[in-house]
């Protein structure tokens, strides 16, 4: 399980625990979300790549909380693969 699908996991378990209290924490995250996105359009020129790092990682948490009620994708593995 990657450290995402366990947030994602976790994030569930407190959506089913208290729905009307995650979703007014989602939607507060994602005015917030999108307040640091919209500040990289302010940032100085010295700030830009930081600040568009903060926002991906905003956006990248958004989406997990935003599905988190999904399952994971299946894991791939790595290296060759025997032919069938």
């Amino acid at each position: 399980m990657t450290p995402t699908d366990a947030l994602k996991s976790y994030a569930h378990q407190l959506q089913l625990a208290a729905p009307k209290e995650w979703e007014a924490f989602v939607e507060c995250f994602d005015a917030y979300a999108t307040e640091v996105t919209v500040a990289v359009t302010h940032a100085d020129q010295h700030e830009v790549l930081n600040k568009q790092g903060q926002s991906r990682a905003f956006l990248h948490l958004l989406k997990s909380f935003r599905e988190c009620h999904l399952r994971p994708a299946p894991q791939q593995p790595y290296g060759p693969q025997p032919s069938a």
